[in-house]
């Protein structure tokens, strides 16, 4: 038999534990349903607001789309330039890149769709 005391812990703890518990949002990424301090997190950390949905993500461009709403994106632009001996230039996660040779003056890109163009040709 227990003990008034004990009954009291147990229900205080309880309350205690449900008053404290985690609740889930109404955000799904690849199939995990976020906890309310997770929507909130990333949502500053990507500075938009995310609307309710089932979302798959690809970790390594950013990209998404939401099964709820079929509405798809990409996160920001994850431009990456570099530098190197003769020139530079950047690509990003949407597929488009540039590349400039500074010895010879001369550039050429791409863009995700397939495109290639250089200052005097384009196949586009």
């Amino acid at each position: 038999m227990k003990t008034p005391l004990i009954t009291l812990v147990c229900t205080l703890l309880t309350f205690s534990s449900l008053a404290f518990a985690e609740r889930y949002s109404n955000v799904a990424i690849n199939g995990r349903q976020l906890t309310m301090t997770e929507a909130y997190a990333l949502q500053q950390k990507i500075g938009t607001a995310i609307a309710p949905g089932q979302y798959l993500v690809d970790e390594n461009t950013g990209c998404w789309y939401n099964q709820s709403t079929g509405t798809s994106g990409c996160i920001g632009d994850r431009s990456t330039s570099y530098q190197t001996t003769r020139g530079g230039g950047s690509y990003d996660n949407q597929g488009n890149w540039n590349h400039y040779d500074s010895y010879s003056r001369w550039g050429v890109g791409g863009t995700g769709d397939g495109c290639i163009y250089t200052p005097e040709w384009s196949n586009c």
